[in-house]
């Protein structure tokens, strides 16, 4: 009986506790829930208070001018000499000292001589040749004498006026039919062609600038043997230059030969008179563009060097001035309709530095001169209009 009371107790003790827990958990919750039901009526809704005001970009508007100008072409390209030769020999012998040494370089004038190749050698065998020839008339002098006393005298002159040390003057005619066969029985003839060959070949031992120039590179010294056909050395003109450059075929119609170029070293800080010398007949494939030549000269200019410069075109009528800033996707500038950016489509005709000249504005088009990045077609926005004469200025 004691046992059983006291499991009666024990049982009766939790159920109280379970009771007493589940009171509690149900008394907080009503709690939280007023006091949260009391802090959501005190806080006020900024949505139903207050409206969203959106946030619009500010743009500037301006209407711009026309105007006529001059079309400038812009043109660019490397310097590069006009005439550049190699010089080859063309006899065999030992090279020998001049006044000036062959160096890369060094500047010659033109006329001034560049190799002087050993002829001594050469010499005796012409001098032997014309021996040749002397003895070879000397011997039909008797024949010429009794079977052809017209044509005796004339050749006698001949024989008489024969020099060694000097080129060999023309044969005498023959008179009549009989004594060319006779003259060219004796073989004078080939003599004589061999002399004036040999006399021809004389000249090439010694080499002289065609022109003013520097040395650009030898590949020989004083002292070595040169054959026919070694290359000796480069000679480059130093008097005139020429810039090849592109030229896109829709400017090809305002260049003409002889027409005057402004050319500009950026470098240097330079500038030179050039003129088209001429423009090629074949398109570059890979740039769809033409290539034209200028012929320029002065002091400073050096192979190489990058030039920049501009042609004079035909005079452009109605075209406006803008910023390049403003093209938007290459042919287009933007305006506002009704608040909302829109674009107008122009045509660019000229370019100057960092200005466009455009056709398919009018007077009355507004145009955005503000900064135009970030910004798109179909967004809304606020602006101000400039007059004319700010826009110009900016």
């Amino acid at each position: 009986m004691h046992s059983e009371r006291l499991n009666i107790l024990l049982m009766n003790k939790s159920t109280r506790k379970l009771i007493i827990s589940a009171i509690l958990t149900v008394v907080i919750l009503l709690v939280g829930m007023v006091v949260y039901q009391r802090l959501r009526s005190q806080k006020g809704s900024t949505i139903a208070q207050t409206s969203a005001v959106e946030e619009l970009r500010k743009v500037e508007l301006s209407t711009f001018l026309p105007k006529t100008i001059q079309k400038e072409i812009s043109i660019d390209g490397r310097l590069q000499a006009y005439e550049v030769v190699d010089l080859f020999a063309e006899v065999t012998g030992p090279l020998r000292a001049t006044s000036k040494p062959f160096k890369e370089g060094t500047y010659f004038s033109k006329g001034d001589l560049l190799f002087d190749i050993d002829d001594e050698d050469a010499k005796l065998n012409l001098l032997a040749q014309r021996a040749s020839l002397q003895n070879a008339i000397t011997q039909i002098m008797a024949d010429l004498k009794f079977d052809y006393p017209d044509a005796f005298e004339k050749w006698k002159t001949y024989l008489d006026n024969f020099d060694f040390e000097k080129s060999v003057a023309n044969l005498p005619e023959p008179s009549n039919q009989q004594e060319r066969y006779f003259i060219g029985g004796k073989n004078l003839h080939t003599l004589y062609y061999q002399i004036k060959s040999l006399e021809s070949k004389q000249q090439d031992y010694k080499i002289y600038a065609p022109f003013s120039g520097v040395v650009t590179q030898a590949n020989t010294f004083t002292g070595a043997l040169v054959n026919p056909g070694a290359n000796l050395g480069t000679l480059m003109n130093t008097a005139r230059y020429e810039v090849k450059a592109p030229i896109q075929l829709e400017d090809l119609e305002y260049i003409k030969s002889g027409q005057r170029v402004k050319l500009v070293s950026q470098e240097l800080g330079q500038t030179w008179n050039g003129r088209v010398s001429r423009i090629s007949q074949v398109m570059d494939e890979r740039t769809q563009n033409l290539p034209i030549y200028i012929s320029v000269s002065g002091r400073g200019l050096r192979t190489g060097m990058y030039l920049t410069g501009s042609i004079n075109g035909a005079d452009l009528k109605d075209v406006y001035k803008i910023p390049e800033s403003l093209l938007f996707d290459q042919d287009q500038v933007l305006t506002v309709q009704d608040s909302v950016i829109s674009s107008m489509p122009i045509s660019v005709v000229s370019r100057s530095g960092d200005d466009l000249f455009v056709q398919g504005l009018s007077t009355d088009s507004e145009i955005v001169t503000s900064d135009i990045e970030g910004l798109y077609i179909g967004q809304r926005v606020s602006f101000r209009r400039l007059s004319p004469s700010l826009a110009t200025s900016k």
